[in-house]
């Protein structure tokens, strides 16, 4: 019996839109993209706002699968990386443990998961740990089931930045990477090396009172610090440094990105992930910045 085609799309939803890109596993492709702007309007619930913004793309936008992999924002979450030894009876309990350092609320408020990396010493294990807020995700996975998705994962932005970076980019995994999410009030930067998350950070700003010229001068102070607190030089050229988000679908910032540092360039998210909806380069090139995450959160589905 032939089996069916399979599908996944990974959500992903920020302040001022929501993208959408569905995989397909049978054709290795990305089929179907698109953004739906939400508007922030004064006096509405913002999450009411954003549900509503999502029944409307759920009416236009054909999903072939109910499954979605969901974004939730790295602002709403504890990144921790933690060492313990090889012999740790209950690796659970102490990733709890030490997340509830770190926590401002009692730790069963959270939901946490972790993942256990490759360790370079013998007598220690590496975990990265991650906790959510847990009413952020029951307020996310609440929407999405009354649309009628499945949120079959719930990963973070900067994780799903990662995973398309490393898709498209495999020369430059080895490299120390920061991979900058511009907003229009926000920005965040995560630093990855060999597909490993390192560190991030973020930094706001008043969106009427910036430009590319200002917003690039404050960004290269803020890389420089962000990465110094890995002991990384900034200065020599050897950081590679991918944009996207939004600010980055506008002309002026995507050419004050060339060259920026030595290593900047805008992350394409189809550079070598194979896009099939049908778009022309030029807007897909345009608009790929607001798709980067949406990519991201899909290709955890694939690979």
């Amino acid at each position: 019996m032939k089996k069916s085609p399979r599908y996944i799309s990974g959500l992903d939803i920020q302040n001022d839109y929501i993208s959408v890109a569905q995989y397909s596993f049978e054709q290795d492709a990305v089929l179907l993209i698109a953004i739906q702007p939400v508007s922030t309007v004064e006096n509405i619930n913002q999450l009411q706002n954003t549900e509503n913004k999502l029944k409307e793309l759920r009416g236009k936008f054909k999903f072939h699968s109910p499954d979605v992999i969901c974004s939730i924002a790295s602002d709403c979450a504890v990144i921790k990386h933690i060492s313990c030894d090889r012999d740790e009876p209950d690796l659970k309990e102490m990733v709890k443990w030490e997340l509830s350092q770190q926590l401002i609320s009692q730790i069963d408020q959270y939901v946490f998961d972790f993942q256990e990396l490759l360790s370079p010493n013998g007598n220690s294990r590496e975990v990265l740990a991650v906790a959510f807020h847990s009413e952020s995700v029951k307020n996310l996975t609440s929407m999405l089931k009354k649309n009628k998705l499945n949120p079959i994962v719930v990963d973070l932005d900067i994780f799903a930045l990662i995973n398309v970076y490393e898709a498209n980019y495999k020369e430059n995994i080895p490299f120390n990477t920061v991979i900058v999410h511009g907003e229009n009030e926000k920005t965040k930067m995560v630093l990855t090396r060999n597909g490993v998350f390192l560190d991030n950070d973020s930094f706001e700003y008043n969106y009427e009172s910036i430009d590319s010229v200002s917003y690039m001068q404050r960004l290269q102070g803020e890389i420089s610090r962000f990465a110094a607190l890995s002991g990384i030089n900034a200065g020599d050229g050897s950081l590679r440094i991918l944009f996207t988000g939004s600010l980055f679908c506008q002309e002026e910032y995507r050419d004050a990105v060339r060259g920026f540092m030595g290593n900047g360039e805008v992350l394409n998210p189809f550079r070598k992930v194979n896009c099939m909806a049908g778009v022309d380069e030029e807007n897909l090139a345009k608009y790929s910045p607001q798709l980067a995450v949406a990519v991201g959160l899909a290709l955890r589905g694939g690979y």
